[in-house]
């Protein structure tokens, strides 16, 4: 996938996985920004106004969005080290406000489901994440995001 493609992509991902719980927390809204301002994988990268369009596009379709997003991620044709990057994001933004939500270990794991990535390989890269990287609940098997989605 194209830089600029990836990076829009990475952003979506971010967003999704914040929102998927149905709150938008200041601290996970805190670590996107830090990501987008200082990871080298965001270089360059002009991420406001994607960042305010992906939020309100969430906050309107919320269920919708989430399967529009797992959709899209099925259709794409990511690398290796893509999906590491993807992955580390996702799990940066979960994390971020101090505590995981089951929608968002629920989100993970479909996503994860859609990688040509292992599990093995995921655990090896991230293995103090080991609890959200394993599917205990067989969450990658779900074809849709069931759970509703409504923002205060």
């Amino acid at each position: 996938m194209e830089p600029d493609n990836f990076q829009n992509f990475l952003l979506k991902s971010a967003v999704a996985i914040m929102a998927c719980d149905g709150t938008i927390e200041e601290k996970e809204m805190n670590e996107i920004i830090t990501m987008a301002s200082n990871e080298i994988y965001f270089i360059g990268y002009e991420y406001q106004e994607p960042l305010n369009e992906n939020l309100a596009y969430i906050k309107a379709n919320g269920r919708k969005a989430i399967n529009q997003y797992l959709s899209e991620l099925s259709g794409m044709d990511l690398n290796d080290k893509q999906e590491l990057i993807l992955i580390e994001v996702l799990l940066k933004t979960m994390e971020a406000d101090e505590r995981v939500e089951q929608n968002e270990i629920k989100f993970l794991q479909m996503v994860k489901s859609k990688l040509k990535i292992t599990e093995e390989t995921l655990i090896m890269k991230f293995p103090n994440h080991i609890n959200y990287l394993i599917d205990f609940h067989n969450y990658g098997l779900l074809e849709e995001f069931a759970d509703e989605i409504k923002f205060e």
